[in-house]
């Protein structure tokens, strides 16, 4: 009797010591919206997701979404906890109610950008009324600088994007739209102006090309939580993000940022992108 009675102590000493154990947190998953190919992606962001993982003490790992409306999905369902939104794909998201905004991507030491529109050299185009009847190559509907942007400037010159073009192509991310471009499957397209030296970089033949026109100033890249995840936690992220440049482990990732030239965070408000809201409508959106 008294050795069963010390198996069952036995036993509910472990019951009880498995049932108070703290259950490991999950990985947290970082989404971008592709605006790179997913190898660029990598080489980009994974010196990062080792720099917050260290920096909150829990593993953040990468999530490169399949397209700009991916990633707001993603988080909505809360498997993806941080974002990285293009302007108006936040501008987009947060209306759901389910994304709050905590920082913004300052880029070679801006918080703002310009998008382009550019066609081949040969093409013979000089200005936006050349494109009416060509074929037209945009990134992605939720793309500030390779649709929203463009097509705003298109409509202040009367040139309507659904009808006035022979055929419009959405390409999916800025590399590949200059790809449809110099290889002849459109004449002429919408990107980020930093695409250009990005492909420049890795050997495209940008010296074919000629900028038509250029979009006013877009603010950079939203950076986003999933409502609900815990506050002490958000803290940390927000912290370790605006303390990138703070820190040698930080500057690593800065210095490792080629592409796309990442030189830190700033807190901002979901007003910082009204004026994206304000370009939308103009653009008929």
């Amino acid at each position: 009797m008294r050795r069963r009675h010390a198996v069952w102590v036995i036993l509910a000493v472990l019951v009880v010591g498995f049932a108070t154990r703290p259950v490991a947190a999950r990985d947290l998953q970082f989404g971008f919206t592709p605006f790179l190919s997913e190898a660029d992606m990598r080489v980009e962001f994974e010196p990062l997701m080792t720099y917050l993982s260290a920096s909150i003490g829990q593993k953040v790992v990468l999530y490169i979404a399949k397209d700009y409306g991916d990633l707001r999905t993603q988080m909505e369902a809360g498997t993806v906890d941080i974002g990285s939104f293009s302007p108006f794909a936040y501008v987009d998201a947060v209306r759901s109610g389910k994304i709050r905004i905590i920082a913004q991507s300052i880029i070679d030491g801006s918080g703002t950008y310009r998008g382009v529109i550019v066609a081949r050299k040969d093409s013979g185009l000089k200005a936006l009324v050349d494109l009416r009847g060509k074929r037209f190559a945009f990134v992605d509907p939720k793309s500030a600088s390779g649709y929203v942007y463009p097509r705003a400037m298109l409509i202040e010159k009367a040139i309507a994007p659904e009808s006035d073009f022979k055929e419009t192509i959405f390409a999916g991310s800025h590399d590949k739209v200059i790809a449809a471009i110099l290889a002849g499957r459109a004449d002429a397209g919408a990107v980020y102006e930093g695409a250009l030296d990005i492909a420049k970089a890795e050997g495209v033949p940008t010296e074919n090309l000629v900028t038509l026109a250029t979009t006013d100033l877009i603010p950079h890249d939203a950076i986003t939580l999933r409502v609900g995840l815990d506050d002490a936690l958000a803290k940390k992220i927000q912290t370790a993000l605006v303390n990138l440049d703070k820190s040698e482990a930080g500057r690593r990732v800065i210095a490792n940022s080629k592409p796309k030239k990442l030189t830190g965070y700033v807190i901002a408000k979901d007003s910082l992108f009204d004026i994206v809201r304000r370009t939308a409508k103009a653009a008929g959106m």
